[in-house]
């Protein structure tokens, strides 16, 4: 590498860093970091003489084009909504602008970002280990060592301490540990021990928040991966061994996945259960069953996005009459019916062919942690309105323009 070159290239590592680490930031300044290293790339993308072609921005176009019906759904939102459509349309400005600027950037700056993804990882440890000993000093110091330990508890200081949503969470976890299996790289027992406690500490925080899907999702990945090279499973017994072993040891010793293990028996219950607030698989039901209800008179125009919540607190407002307590206002809780919902059969459609294409390339480029990132969003979909939050979009739209434009055919394949 030339002398010259040598402080844009620790620029360059600098600002991957802060991208990749914005999710861990606070929302103000998630934002000013997104920005700003988006500007960065694109400036020096730019000043090296690297221009975007055509394919590239027509990808992007259709990556990000979802969002125009939000700037649409506008001219036909009600006055008394429009205040909330604007908001969404600037809350979700990042679904649209960064797939152009990963088309925009240039391969080498792309792969850079992809080779600082490990601080990613190390922004899971630290921000989990910081909230668990937040949690140790409120229950210990505050509430006392005799307090029940209830999940419930423990999931609420966890998202006050973080402001990351437990659900989110467990989905950057589950990419943690995709990166940490397939990106670091070993070459002495030292780097193996390393890799393997680090595998294992985001596998102990994932199972203590408890999140379904992104469990779930972690489950399908690791059943692919065994299925598509038969030989591992020989390999890695031991490890897989091991991590059997975790498991168990989390349903022993941690009573808050113990809790969430238990409730997971309100799926086959066939009764109405009342217990709500302390039982999610039960509020599950309730959600599925509104959005269900809902989405039977709205299925192919849609409410338009500025009316839906308004829409769904109507008749959330009546389950909590006809059950004698406040249910709450939830919003759709699964992308999926979000979309539906808002712009009816066209959303719906247009989300299947966006994340079609997605896992078509990172089938045909081979890209394994794009594969398995795209699982894990696809079955957290079903369980939470991700795009509905700040931090779902730029995740999303971070992680997966950057492995779609990374991992363009025969240039950026990921080592598996």
């Amino acid at each position: 590498m030339e002398e010259n070159t040598v402080p844009l290239y620790k620029a360059d590592v600098v600002a991957a860093r802060i991208l990749v680490m914005c999710l861990f930031m606070p929302p103000q300044l998630q934002v000013l970091a997104a920005i700003g290293t988006s500007v960065f790339f694109v400036f020096r993308s730019f000043r090296s003489g690297l221009r975007p072609s055509g394919p590239d921005l027509k990808w992007a176009a259709l990556l990000g084009g979802s969002y125009l019906f939000y700037v649409v759904a506008l001219f036909f939102t009600p006055e008394r909504n429009s205040a909330y459509a604007h908001m969404l349309c600037e809350q979700k400005s990042a679904y649209l602008l960064l797939p152009f600027v990963f088309a925009i950037m240039g391969q080498q700056f792309r792969l850079v970002i992809v080779n600082e993804l490990r601080f990613f990882v190390y922004g899971c440890i630290i921000t989990c280990f910081l909230a668990n000993v937040d949690y140790l000093y409120n229950h210990i110091m505050i509430g006392g060592p005799g307090r029940e330990l209830s999940h419930v508890a423990y999931r609420n200081i966890f998202e006050n301490f973080t402001g990351i949503h437990p659900t989110y969470m467990a989905m950057y976890l589950c990419f943690a540990l995709y990166i940490t299996i397939f990106r670091f790289f070993t070459r002495s027992r030292r780097d193996v021990f390393a890799k393997y406690a680090m595998v294992y500490t985001l596998l102990v925080f994932m199972l203590a928040l408890f999140a379904k899907s992104p469990i779930i999702a972690l489950v399908i990945a690791a059943t692919h991966f065994l299925i598509s090279d038969l030989r591992m499973i020989a390999r890695l017994k031991w490890v897989f061994l091991s991590l059997v072993g975790v498991v168990a040891g989390a349903y022993a010793f941690i009573p808050f996945f113990r809790q969430r293990v238990l409730e997971l028996s309100g799926l086959f219950s066939k009764k109405d259960a009342d217990d709500l607030i302390q039982n999610s698989v039960n509020m599950r039901k309730l959600l599925f069953h509104t959005d269900k209800t809902m989405l039977q008179h709205y299925w192919l125009t849609g409410t338009g996005p500025g009316s839906m919540l308004d829409k769904l607190h109507y008749r959330y407002f009546f389950h909590s009459v006809y059950r004698g307590y406040w249910v709450g206002y939830f919003d759709p809780h699964n992308q999926y019916f979000y979309d539906w919902l808002s712009f009816g059969l066209a959303g719906i459609l247009a989300m299947v062919v966006v994340l079609f294409m997605q896992f078509r390339r990172a089938v045909v480029s081979r890209n394994i942690i794009y594969l398995y990132l795209l699982i894990t969003i696809s079955v957290t979909f079903f369980t939470e309105s991700l795009l509905a939050r700040q931090q779902g979009v730029l995740f999303y739209s971070i992680f997966t323009s950057l492995m779609f434009f990374a991992a363009a055919p025969g240039v950026a394949r990921t080592d598996s």
